[in-house]
């Protein structure tokens, strides 16, 4: 089965898929494009299954990059002779033919796209990375690179609708004391729990480190189960695991 994946009309040409989980070689609870080796699923599956996502997108054996991802707030900068893993949650490069992959299982990919000076980024950004700012992060690297922010595209990729997302009181509270903008971006349901609008946030974040050009794909990871994994919906559900959906920018 071909692989399935979406793309951004704000990033075109570019080759750059958000990938479902359909079309690989991993069998359940992982079926079938599995793409997180750190997973409990068959690692010759996962590394097959990242071949398949090479092939699809003309990426160069060796050349589909992957971060050790830990919610930090780390962008890495990709030079000649990098080596093939970093401990961050983005990279940005001017380095032609790198395909920049981001696992997600409810956070966000986001892709950043500066066609003019051919600068390319892509990060992981769950509510961990989002509140301690790598949005602003990716920004600056790229800036450093040469961007000018108004030339800069994004396109964010599927994650966790408000609906799907609960949040604690106290979480809440931390989030408005250091980030006043984001108090739009919850819904009280009771005493102790909102709602959290991670999207709603990150556009906030966006437009206020002047990018004017964005794109939302808008489906959620937790209630489209046939096409993406759900850390989230595993964990509600007691599942032993769940797989990594990938998404791929080509530098």
């Amino acid at each position: 089965m071909p692989l399935h994946f979406i793309t951004s009309k704000l990033l075109e040409p570019k080759r750059h898929g958000f990938f479902t989980r359909k079309g690989g070689f991993s069998e359940n609870p992982f079926e079938s494009l599995n793409c997180g080796l750190n997973s409990c699923d068959d690692k010759t599956s996962v590394v097959k299954n990242r071949q398949l996502i090479e092939k699809t997108l003309g990426i160069k054996q060796g050349n589909l990059v992957f971060l050790d991802q830990k919610h930090t707030s780390r962008v890495v900068v990709l030079e000649n002779n990098c080596p093939p893993t970093f401990e961050a949650d983005g990279m940005v490069t001017q380095q032609k033919g790198l395909g920049l992959a981001i696992l997600t299982a409810d956070c966000q990919p986001i892709f950043f796209l500066d066609s003019g000076n051919g600068i390319t980024g892509a990060i992981h950004a769950g509510w961990k990375g989002t509140f301690k700012g790598i949005i602003s992060n990716a920004i600056r690297e790229m800036i450093s690179l040469g961007s000018d922010v108004k030339d800069i595209r994004v396109a964010v990729g599927p994650s966790i609708s408000k609906t799907k997302y609960e949040f604690g009181k106290d979480l809440r509270d931390e989030f408005v004391d250091n980030i006043p903008a984001s108090e739009t971006c919850f819904s009280q349901i009771s005493d102790q729990k909102y709602l959290f609008d991670l999207m709603g946030l990150s556009h906030i974040l966006l437009i206020k480190e002047g990018i004017k050009q964005v794109e939302f794909i808008d489906l959620c990871t937790y209630q489209n189960e046939s096409w993406f994994f759900s850390c989230r919906r595993s964990f509600h559900r007691n599942e032993s695991g769940f797989g990594l959906n990938a998404s791929v920018i080509v530098s």
